[in-house]
């Protein structure tokens, strides 16, 4: 079974680069044009990975990944516009594993998701890993 990426950018023309390159390395795509579907799809589909944008319509993307991270170790890399030291300490912080700034390169990114674990938490996700949700992590009161 092929690894399954989630991408998540409201700008169509991105989802659709980003797919095409994706898709040519063998990787299933799906795909999410805004923050509650982008949750909604993390939850329900269980990806491999998911390529984030930040600026995103209903949840932005920092409340994206500080919510799916609370829920599951699932590689986050950020891909956003937004390129200042203190956006990416802020993505770091709230959970991301990588982060590319566009406009960007789509090897550069195929070869980031290729490398997962040289961002630290994706060398300790699995694939077909389940969620977890608040409340059912080992150790929660």
């Amino acid at each position: 079974m092929h690894k399954s990426i989630l991408v998540v950018d409201d700008d169509p023309k991105i989802v659709e680069i980003v797919s095409l390159y994706l898709k040519r390395e063998g990787y299933r795509v799906l795909a999410a044009y805004d923050g509650n579907q982008a949750l909604e799809m993390a939850r329900e589909k269980k990806p491999d990975l998911i390529v984030l944008d930040l600026m995103l319509p209903g949840l932005d993307g920092m409340d994206v990944c500080r919510l799916v991270r609370d829920e599951s170790d699932v590689p986050i890399l950020m891909l956003t516009a937004r390129a200042s030291d203190e956006d990416k300490l802020r993505g770091f912080d709230v959970g991301a594993d990588d982060y590319l700034t566009k406009p960007f390169n789509p090897r550069e990114l195929v070869a980031r998701v290729r490398h997962p674990a040289a961002c630290g938490r994706g060398a300790r996700a699995a694939p077909g890993h389940a969620l977890r949700r608040a409340g059912n992590q080992p150790g929660a009161a």
